[in-house]
C-alpha cells in the first residue's frame, strides 16, 4: 500500500509495507507518517539552510514501513528536483558494499579471512604487506597503511609498486587507521579470488544478489539524467573523479529507494538465508574495539543503548586521521547500534540503524557537512520516534 502526499516545504513521502510486520490500523499509520515528517523536517531541514545544501533525500525504515522523504535540486543548473531516481554519491559508505562483497566471496569459499594478499595476488609475495590478512585489511589494522594514497599513484602498475614497497609503522593488528588503500586492497583481493574485476563483481553480482536496481559504479549512459552534481564549499558542482581503487573505497552511487532496500536487508537477516544474507550477516561481527566503537566489516558498530557524544566520537579528526591502539573483541554483542558515514568533495551520506528498535535511517546530500552533524540529526530523528 502506498500514501503520498506533499508537505508544506514540497517535499513527498511514499510509505510502503515491506514485509516485517504488518499494520492494519490505518490511523497508526497515519500517525507514524506525520511523526517521521515532522522529526525529519525538524532535525535535517536547519542542516540544508546552514550550509547550503542544494538537494537531500532521507528514507526511514520504523515499525516494519519505508519512508521516503526528498527535499530541493539534483542540480542547480537545470533545477531539477531530487526524487526517488536521483542518484548520489555514496562516499565511504561505498565500504560497505566492499566488505559485503568480501563476506560473500568467503561464504563460496573463494577466500578466508586469514588469507594473505600474495594467495590472491602473487606479485605481493616477500613483500611486507604480505604479512598482513585480509581481516587486518578490512578493518583498518595494517600497520600504518594511510587514509589515502599519495597524489602519484594512479594507475595499476603504481598501485602495485605502492604495495610492493609500503613498510609498517606500528604492529599489525594492534592499531587502527581509517584508510582507503587498506580496504581497496581487500576489495582488488576479493576480486581477483572471484576471478572478476571488482566493478564486475558488484555490479554483476552483489548488486543484483541484493536486488538493488539503480546502484552503480559506472552510471549507464541512460541513468546519467538522474545523477545528481554534488557541490563543492564554494558551490560549484562538481562530481568524483577517478582515483586508485576508487570503486573499492569511495566509488559506488545509487539512490535512496535502493539504499533502503540494502539497509532493509540489514535490518532482517534471515539465520538460514541466502549467502548473500550470509555474508550481510559476517559484515555485522565486530574485530577490533577503539573505545566505544567495535570496527565491523565497513560498519562501525556501538553497544545498545548509546549516547550521540559516543556515536560522535567515532568520527572525530583523532579516529579518523590518526592512527589508534586497538584491542581484539572477543565478544559479539546482542543489542547493537550501527552507523557508516561517507563523503566525496560534492556529497555527503550517513546510514544508521538499530535492529533492536527495527529502526534505520539512510540520508543522502549533494553537499557534504560536517559528519557531526549528519550524525546529530539522525539521532534526533531516532529518539524523537522512539520517545513517543
Amino acid at each position: 500500500m502506498f500514501f503520498k502526499f506533499q508537505s508544506v516545504f514540497k517535499t513527498s513521502i511514499v510509505t510502503l509495507a515491506i514485509g516485517l510486520s504488518s499494520y492494519s490500523n490505518a490511523d497508526e499509520i497515519s500517525q507514524n507518517k506525520k511523526n517521521i515528517e515532522t522529526a525529519v523536517n525538524q532535525s535535517f531541514q536547519p542542516l540544508m539552510a546552514k550550509y547550503g545544501v542544494p538537494g537531500m533525500a532521507i528514507g526511514v525504515i520504523y515499525k516494519g514501513k519505508v519512508y521516503e522523504q526528498y527535499y530541493g535540486l539534483q542540480s542547480q543548473v537545470d533545477h531539477k528536483h531530487v526524487d526517488s531516481r536521483t542518484l548520489f554519491e555514496l562516499g565511504s559508505v561505498s565500504k560497505i558494499f566492499t566488505a559485503t562483497a568480501g563476506a560473500y566471496a568467503k561464504t563460496q569459499g573463494k577466500l578466508s579471512f586469514d588469507d594473505h594478499p600474495s594467495q590472491h595476488w602473487p606479485a605481493l609475495k616477500n613483500s611486507e604487506i604480505d604479512k598482513v590478512n585480509l581481516l587486518e585489511l578490512v578493518t583498518y589494522t595494517s600497520g600504518n597503511l594511510p587514509l589515502q594514497f599519495p597524489d602519484h599513484v594512479k594507475t595499476d602498475t603504481q598501485i602495485l609498486e605502492y604495495f610492493q614497497n609500503w613498510h609498517s609503522k606500528n604492529p599489525i593488528g594492534q592499531y587502527r587507521q581509517y584508510s582507503n588503500p587498506s580496504i581497496g586492497l581487500f576489495g582488488e583481493l576479493t576480486a581477483r579470488s572471484m576471478q572478476i574485476p571488482f566493478t564486475s563483481l558488484l555490479e554483476q553480482v552483489i548488486f543484483p544478489k541484493l536486488n538493488l536496481k539503480h546502484t552503480y559504479v559506472n552510471v549507464p549512459k541512460a541513468q546519467i539524467k538522474h545523477y545528481a552534481f554534488g557541490y563543492d564549499q564554494q558551490n560549484n558542482p562538481i562530481r568524483v573523479t577517478p582515483g586508485a581503487l576508487d570503486a573499492q573505497a569511495y566509488g559506488v552511487k545509487s539512490s535512496l529507494p535502493d539504499m533502503l532496500t540494502f539497509l532493509n536487508a540489514n535490518l532482517s537477516i534471515e539465520k538460514n538465508g541466502s549467502d548473500i544474507q550470509k555474508a550481510i550477516s559476517e559484515t555485522h561481527k565486530g574485530y577490533f574495539k577503539l573505545g566505544n566503537m567495535t570496527q565491523a566489516l565497513g560498519w562501525e558498530t556501538f553497544s545498545y543503548p548509546t549516547t550521540l557524544e559516543i556515536l560522535q566520537e567515532s568520527n572525530s579528526e583523532k579516529v579518523v586521521m590518526q592512527s589508534n591502539p586497538v584491542v581484539k573483541n572477543t565478544v559479539q554483542e546482542k543489542s547493537k547500534v550501527f552507523h557508516k558515514t561517507g563523503s566525496t568533495n560534492g556529497f555527503g551520506s550517513y546510514v544508521f540503524f538499530v535492529p533492536e528498535e527495527n529502526f534505520g535511517l539512510v540520508m543522502l546530500m549533494n553537499k557534504r557537512i560536517p559528519n557531526q552533524e549528519r550524525i546529530k540529526a539522525t539521532y534526533d530523528v531516532f529518539n524523537s520516534l522512539k520517545n513517543q
